[in-house]
């Protein structure tokens, strides 16, 4: 039982999540209806960790456009938190790459 059990976290810790990680944010940016600037906005917090103010000196807007536009991300997924909003990003990475995944299974099935 233990050994089963290492087995499926090790099988979980490995997942590989796609290359292209600009694919899962365009695919999610557009399935919202997210416009350029909140786009933008979205990237740098996800990707770099920025804080609002690091946002804000990046994209020479003022902190509280930042707060707006976070805001407006938000109301447009319909979520009310960061992590709700992490956690969906991850999922549309994990769910494009099973697809690529399986894509490329299929494909070397049938080159054999």
């Amino acid at each position: 039982m233990t050994n089963r059990l290492i087995t499926e976290h090790e099988s979980y810790v490995n997942v590989e999540l796609t290359k292209e990680p600009e694919l899962v944010f365009h695919q999610f940016f557009a399935n919202y209806g997210l416009t350029q600037r909140e786009s933008e906005i979205l990237s740098l917090l996800v990707t770099h960790g920025y804080t609002n103010r690091e946002i804000a000196e990046s994209c020479y807007i003022s902190e509280k456009t930042v707060k707006i536009h976070l805001a407006n991300i938000m109301s447009k997924i319909g979520i009310g938190s960061m992590r709700k909003l992490l956690a969906m990003l991850l999922q549309q990475a994990l769910t494009l790459s099973n697809r690529t995944n399986e894509s490329s299974r299929i494909t070397t099935i049938g080159m054999s």
